[in-house]
């Protein structure tokens, strides 16, 4: 049986709801609830068990969007949370990650949208390609190592450092493991050590660590 994924909204109209309960294939794996208005429901929504994957609408009246996701992020980590723009650019991306999401949906409203829900439950980050390059430069800081809790990327093996460069890059557990010939639980297992070893709990918290000292190897946009 497919996993399930129940999928919260967060915004004050029904839109988003609607839009992302029509993107889903009949019978498929993923339950689209609300919406919600605001991050209490939401909080109280994962302490119950009731949702599995926050989305939160950035596009709000009230300008709360950024704001919502961060009191649902610091809420004790009990959920992943996503963003859901209308608005395109970096600039959308640094603010949503800042205050502690996962990532951004991307403007399609289509079936790939599963593979985003699959890959956000999963710890990892969720962006649209095109914004990854600028993303990392405008996230990279001059001084290099240095990482959060006073841990070093120094701290990582030569592997751990290539595989958390890899991640940084864009890439899926799935497709470090094809780059490095190995198994997804090893992934898993370099990847624990990763964040043990840099005071962070998720591979999203490891990836910003990553691009804002210089670690990410992205291709300049052309």
């Amino acid at each position: 049986m497919a996993e399930r994924i129940r999928v919260l909204v967060v915004d004050p109209g029904p839109q988003l709801t609607r839009a992302l309960a029509r993107a889903m294939p009949a019978r498929g794996p993923v339950s689209v609830i609300g919406p919600v208005s605001d991050e209490v429901q939401a909080i109280e929504a994962l302490d119950r068990g009731t949702t599995d994957l926050v989305v939160v609408a950035l596009d709000r009246a009230d300008g709360r969007g950024v704001e919502t996701i961060g009191r649902i992020a610091d809420a004790g980590g009990r959920g992943r949370v996503l963003a859901a723009t209308a608005r395109l650019g970096p600039d959308v991306a640094v603010d949503a990650l800042t205050a502690g999401a996962s990532g951004v949906l991307p403007a399609e409203r289509d079936g790939t949208l599963v593979d985003a829900f699959r890959r956000a439950l999963a710890g990892e980050l969720v962006l649209p390609s095109e914004d990854l390059t600028r993303l990392v430069h405008r996230l990279t800081a001059p001084e290099r190592g240095r990482a959060r809790g006073g841990h070093t990327l120094d701290a990582l093996t030569p592997r751990e450092r290539e595989i958390l460069q890899t991640l940084a890059a864009g890439a899926s557990t799935s497709d470090v493991a094809e780059a490095f010939g190995i198994s997804p639980l090893t992934v898993q297992s370099h990847v624990k050590s990763i964040l043990a070893k840099l005071g962070v709990h998720s591979k999203v918290e490891a990836v910003r660590i990553a691009w804002r000292h210089g670690l990410a190897t992205v291709s300049p946009s052309s």
